[in-house]
């Protein structure tokens, strides 16, 4: 009976001995087949076809007008070498390539990426939205086969299509102010006021209107409008509003603020309204003052021969440089008519001498006369007119030694306070 028992752990004991090798065969045979199979499952995956692809594009965004570098990068999502890779952009009306449309890329290795620039330019204007560039793509795969060797084979071409997103703006701005003249003076007409609307954005403005609200001393001139109208103004364009100012007089130097408004239709016919301004300056200026007109002799007959000696004071807020007085007379007075009197001052007078002759048909009258003042400030010539009136006595009142119809202007002041001041003087006696 024990015997029996000892044979029964015997027995016992060699199963689970055999149990146990046998387990580590059959674990060991799984191993082997799953490392057998890895072994053929890798070449498979290594020998799948070179696959061309563009996994990301940079940037995608771009404004009408753009011309921007993308970076686009290329993958080889196959397990074979890539070769002679060439892209063909295709030719598109909105966005196209700056130089050549053909990019070569010699190789890219399995699995591997490659960053490729291009420069793109987007068209002019382009309305808001997405567009596409499509690319054909040629390459050749490159591999290693156990009887033949390295083998370099061409693939079917592919078709690739990038997107790129436009979005346009309209940027309105006051670029330049001009006028002409150049300086602007009190008490001057129809003064232009030229004003450059510059579109700096990437999308048209359509139906520009620019108006102008002055305010004084500027008022707006007769002949001229304080609005203006254009039916477009591009991208990265700009147009010339012209309008006309008088300037009041009396006006003080110093500058000014004008407000503008501009309207405009942009993207999406939305209406915009834009509130701007200008500044014009108002520069000073000499101005001049004819004082009391004296002859010699005092007075004048029709044939005679006489000096006339025409006082010009000074009385603006800038130095006259180089002053020339033109005498604009009636046809009846002949004789030097032109007279440079220099520099003139702020405050400070010179006379302007002229010998003339009455013509012998001059008939006695009152007459009226121009004097042209020209002169200069920095590279500007500037000028004015100044009026007086010259009297011409009949011959019989010369003869009297008194002249009826002729008081010096000089005389009229004198004439005038010394009857006032009789005046005063006998009404405060009277008192």
């Amino acid at each position: 009976m024990k015997e029996e028992e000892n044979s029964l752990q015997e027995s016992t004991v060699h199963a689970d001995i055999f149990w146990d090798i046998t387990m580590r065969q059959i674990i060991l045979l799984i191993a082997i087949l799953i490392f057998v199979t890895a072994a053929l499952v890798a070449p498979s995956s290594a020998a799948t076809n070179a696959n061309i692809v563009i996994t990301d594009v940079t940037p995608t965004d771009l404004s009408p007008g753009d011309i921007k570098e993308i970076t686009l990068t290329l993958k080889n999502q196959g397990g074979r070498d890539a070769r002679h890779i060439t892209m063909n952009f295709q030719n598109s009306d909105h966005i196209s390539l700056i130089g050549s449309s053909t990019v070569y890329i010699s190789s890219i290795n399995a699995w591997c990426s490659k960053d490729i620039p291009i420069t793109i330019k987007a068209a002019d204007e382009l309305t808001n939205g997405a567009y596409a560039i499509p690319i054909l793509v040629t390459f050749s795969e490159y591999y290693h086969n156990a009887h033949v060797g390295y083998v370099t084979a061409p693939m079917p071409s592919t078709n690739i299509t990038i997107v790129f997103y436009v979005v346009g703006t309209t940027t309105l701005e006051v670029a330049d102010v001009s006028t002409d003249p150049s300086e602007l003076r009190e008490e001057s007409e129809n003064n232009n006021i030229t004003v450059l609307i510059e579109n700096s954005g990437s999308a048209k403005a359509r139906s520009v209107s620019l108006r102008m609200d002055p305010a004084s001393p500027f008022v707006e001139a007769y002949s001229g409008s304080t609005s203006g109208f254009t039916e477009e103004i591009r991208a990265r364009s700009s147009h010339r509003f012209v309008f006309a100012l008088d300037i009041e007089d009396g006006t003080k130097e110093g500058s000014y603020a004008i407000p503008l408004a501009i309207e405009y239709i942009g993207e999406d016919a939305h209406i915009f309204s834009l509130k701007k301004s200008i500044t014009l300056r108002i520069s000073p200026q000499a101005d001049f003052l004819v004082g009391a007109v004296t002859t010699e002799p005092a007075v004048i007959t029709s044939g005679k021969t006489f000096i006339m000696n025409v006082p010009i004071k000074n009385i603006g807020n800038k130095d006259a440089k180089s002053v020339k007085v033109i005498l604009k007379t009636k046809s009846y007075f002949t004789g030097a008519k032109t007279d440079y009197l220099g520099d003139i001052e702020v405050g400070s007078d010179k006379i302007a001498t002229f010998e003339l002759e009455a013509d012998r048909d001059t008939i006695p009258d009152n007459y009226e006369n121009d004097l042209k003042l020209i002169w200069t400030e920095g590279d500007e010539r500037l000028e004015t007119i100044k009026s007086f009136r010259l009297v011409v006595a009949s011959k019989e009142r010369a003869d009297e030694g008194v002249n009826g119809g002729f008081i010096p202007l000089a005389g009229i002041g004198f004439l005038v306070a010394s009857l006032t001041g009789t005046f005063v003087y006998f009404k405060k006696k009277k008192e």
